[in-house]
């Protein structure tokens, strides 16, 4: 007998682990069965040729008749023929009490736990490390509580639907040993299909037979509703994708899936649950769903990316990484989170820091190391390395990027795939890319798109770069500012040609920087970026010369004003700015450097660190500040004084005076650069101490003269800082129509592109949309704009209590709204307190702008 009969195969696998004494196979086992089969029978049968046996590795092909012989030999078995005999007199014995649903539930039990303990041992990260999903509950209790016959779970490559599947069929499985569920679970993955075409039998018969049963005799047992009390048939198939097939064997399989499918779509107790790629639903939906209201989708947003399966939120990654280290206390900031979402890129972290489990030490270069080390391993290093890259190369080279069209027409690039057509494979089963086929009635429409932006942007940097000879230099900004105007994905491509531009020792290129032109938010992600990329080289172990060398010289002053601005202000500019303090600064730009560090102090109201700043600032020696036409260190200590002890220190004010009267006409102290942006704001926030908005507006007028006129775009921090300091003049002196008018500049301004402001920025324009209102006294809004005020603040405490202040010295809101002010001046005064402020003073003294 050589025929492979399904349900026997099954038996020998498992009487093979019954005699190795295992009751679970994970594939480092699979070299113990090798040498305990030898042992015992002097045949050999190879550990990788077990694998493919036990699922651990695809094999296109049946075992041969050797490799089955041997284990039955393993098994006290003269022969295979003679298991098979003896199973087939089991059979007889047993053919009036198989029959039945917990003789079914039984078996298809055996295979399902088989197919979990596999698909266990293949989870990239320990599966008893990872987490079931709340959506997939949801989703399936929609399904079984709907009119549904059938349910598929689709999204691209690496979204975690098989462990999520795992997670829920284990559940049910429990419920059913307590009772509470009379379920059928027959659960196989894909590759064991492979045996319904090499038995060459049909796929509802085959499926029969590996249960036990024969298609003539036993099929009215499934209809049988006393046997099954209650309880569900559920046939689950993960990772039904085209790409492991054969495009004819794919057809057939799925046109007899959609055969049982019809046989059995009007009873109620047969759930089909299938998991897939989005590429292949929507390749094939005609075919699957053909407009039958039995199949659940449950598509989140976009149908058209079939996708049902959501990333992580930031609980569950929370919940995986107590999992995986429950001493983990710290877990990343929500936007670095947010690039863990991934359960794919979850996982490659996992990989590299298994040993020592922590986000804590995750930041914004962290995603790319995992990227390239991903595209290094199954690109680079795999089979076909090079012809991947052409073809990828030839990919991205039919793309348009300023129409931002990424998808390619398979008829475009038909005889690059022929030619390369391994790579192609290969690129498509590792989700590399994926090919979408939406054609209508009317049109031929298949197209290639990678999986996921990342893998494209990577893609577009390094065809970018070798269309430049890989030299990131003037003509390769030149190339990324004029493809990627308005492109959402132009800063990504650049952070690509920027790491490799810093390991291949192009670091003096990054003067260059200066010439991009990106947003404000999208020049303070860039910013941050570089702070943790410089960091994360200066750091390591095994820097080169040359970037030891870079750090050691003095930085270039395009470089050094690329990192100032008030409108990068936060937690995060910070680390970028002490980053920038390990390269050998001449001296005045460490006191820049100490001074922008100090101003953050400032809007966080952290005196602590304002202090730290302070002595740093008081160690340089005084004639280092004889080259700043507004001394920076008098302003941070005037600063420090009124808000630690509520003095005034009145030297700065005279200097500042001395300056608007006398501005200096000689030397560059009215260069047009960053830093000295930053010190005329200085000049002129400090000047706000006085409480006399006459003063500051005389002092705001000199810039204008002799410094650099102000603008309303949001294309300049140093304008809208300036504006905004003129606003709150304005505010405090009454004079409501100039206040509207930069309102109303600003209003139009954010309502057309909100993202074209930072953070602080958005904290300065709700600050500024209070005082509007107020002196229009409109009030109808003025809790919204409150919360949204305190929403977008975040850490910068400054703001939060000079707006508070605001509501509380405006009677009319204690009138309108008496429990709205009565939560503000609680919020007040739990802020000072937090602060260490004092609440009489500032409660009385302090000026009603703010900061």
């Amino acid at each position: 007998m050589t025929t492979l009969l399904p349900q026997y195969y099954e038996l020998l696998k498992t009487a093979v682990l019954t005699e190795t004494g295992l009751s679970t196979i994970t594939p480092c086992d699979c070299k113990i069965i090798s040498a305990s089969i030898f042992n015992k029978t002097k045949q050999s049968i190879s550990e990788t040729t077990l694998k493919r046996v036990y699922g651990f590795a695809y094999s296109k092909f049946k075992p041969s008749l050797f490799t089955i012989d041997v284990m039955a030999k393993y098994c006290g078995y003269p022969s295979w023929e003679d298991f098979c005999l003896e199973q087939d007199q089991n059979t007889v014995k047993t053919q009036d009490t198989s029959a039945g649903w917990e003789i079914l539930k039984l078996n298809a039990g055996k295979i399902t736990s088989f197919t979990l303990q596999v698909l266990r041992n293949k989870s990239g990260i320990p599966y008893s490390q990872t987490i079931k999903r709340q959506f997939l509950d949801e989703h399936f209790n929609e399904f079984l509580n709907g009119d549904y016959t059938a349910t598929i779970l689709a999204a691209p490559a690496g979204y975690g639907k098989t462990i999520a599947l795992c997670h829920w069929i284990e559940e049910r499985l429990i419920l059913n040993t307590e009772g509470k569920t009379n379920d059928i679970i027959l659960f196989f993955s894909t590759s064991a299909l492979m045996n319904a075409f090499l038995s060459g039998r049909d796929l509802n018969h085959w499926l029969l037979a590996l249960l036990g049963y024969s298609a003539d005799n036993d099929i009215a047992t499934l209809f049988d509703k006393e046997q099954k009390k209650g309880g569900n048939f559920f046939l689950v198939i993960d990772d039904l994708d085209e790409y492991v097939y054969k495009p004819e064997q794919f057809k057939l399989l799925l046109n007899q899936l959609l055969d049982i499918f019809s046989l059995y779509q009007f009873v109620p107790w047969f759930k089909l649950i299938l998991t897939m790629r989005s590429s292949t639903w929507i390749n094939n939906k005609h075919d699957i769903d053909n407009g039958n209201s039995s199949w659940l989708k449950g598509f989140i947003g976009n149908e058209q990316w079939a996708t049902n399966i959501p990333l992580f939120s930031p609980q569950e990654i929370k919940e995986l990484c107590l999992n995986i280290n429950p001493a983990a206390k710290d877990f990343a900031a929500v936007d670095l989170a947010d690039d863990f979402n991934h359960p794919l890129y979850f996982q490659f972290y996992y990989k590299e820091h298994k040993d020592n489990f922590t986000l804590t030490d995750i930041n914004h270069v962290s995603i790319h190391e995992l990227i390239s080390t991903f595209i290094l391993n199954k690109i680079y290093l795999g089979h076909h390395s090079a012809e991947k890259v052409l073809l990828l190369k030839g990919l991205i080279e039919q793309m348009d990027f300023a129409q931002q069209i990424y998808n390619v027409p398979k008829t475009k690039v038909n005889a690059l795939i022929k030619q390369y057509h391994n790579a192609y494979n290969e690129l498509i089963s590792i989700g590399f890319i994926r090919e979408l086929n939406t054609s209508s009635d009317l049109h031929y429409r298949t197209c290639i798109q990678f999986s996921n932006d990342s893998f494209l942007e990577y893609t577009i940097a390094k065809t970018l770069l070798n269309a430049n000879n890989f030299i990131f230099d003037t003509a390769l900004i030149k190339g990324i500012n004029t493809q990627f105007a308005n492109n959402p994905h132009k800063l990504s491509v650049l952070k690509w040609c920027i790491i490799y531009a810093i390991k291949t020792g192009q670091q003096k290129s990054f003067d260059l920087l200066a010439q991009t032109q990106l947003t404000f938010t999208e020049k303070s992600n860039l910013i941050i970026f570089l702070g943790d990329l410089f960091e994360k080289e200066f750091s390591a172990a095994n820097k080169s010369e040359s970037l030891v060398l870079y750090f050691k010289q003095d930085c270039s002053k395009e470089l050094f004003n690329y990192f100032f601005g008030l409108e990068f202000i936060n937690i995060r500019h910070e680390k970028t700015l002490h980053c920038l303090s390990k390269f050998g600064l001449a001296s005045r730009k460490r006191i820049l450097i100490y001074t922008a560090l100090a101003v953050s102090a400032v809007m966080r109201m952290n005196l602590d660190d304002l202090h730290k700043n302070l002595i740093k600032l008081q160690s340089f020696p005084p004639e280092d500040y004889n080259k700043f036409s507004i001394n920076p260190l008098h302003c941070i200590d005037a600063m420090y004084s009124y808000f630690k002890n509520g003095v005034i220190k009145k030297g700065i004010f005279v200097e500042l005076t001395r300056f608007y009267f006398n501005p200096p006409y000689e030397g560059n102290y009215f260069e047009n650069n960053a830093s000295n942006d930053m010190l005329y704001l200085l000049g002129a926030y400090t000047l706000l101490l006085t409480n006399n908005p006459v003063k500051t507006l005389r002092y705001i007028n000199v810039l204008k003269k002799h410094y650099k006129e102000t603008d309303f775009t949001t294309n300049y921090g140093y304008s809208f800082f300036l504006n905004m300091a003129t606003a709150d003049c304005y505010f405090r002196l009454g004079k409501t129509r100039q206040l509207v008018e930069i309102y109303s500049i600003y209003s139009t301004s954010y309502k057309q592109d909100a993202s074209a402001f930072t953070d602080y920025m958005k904290n300065l324009f709700y600050a500024l949309r209070i005082k509007t209102n107020i002196s229009l006294n409109k009030y109808t809004h003025i809790i919204e704009d409150i919360k949204s005020h305190a929403q977008i603040a975040h850490g910068q405490k400054l703001s939060q209590i000079f707006v508070l202040l605001i509501i509380l010295n405006t009677p009319q809101i204690a009138d309108l709204y008496p429990q709205f002010y009565k939560q503000c001046h609680y919020e007040h005064t739990k802020l000072l307190r937090e602060c260490g402020l004092t609440a009489n003073l500032y409660f009385k003294t302090i000026p009603l702008y703010n900061t």
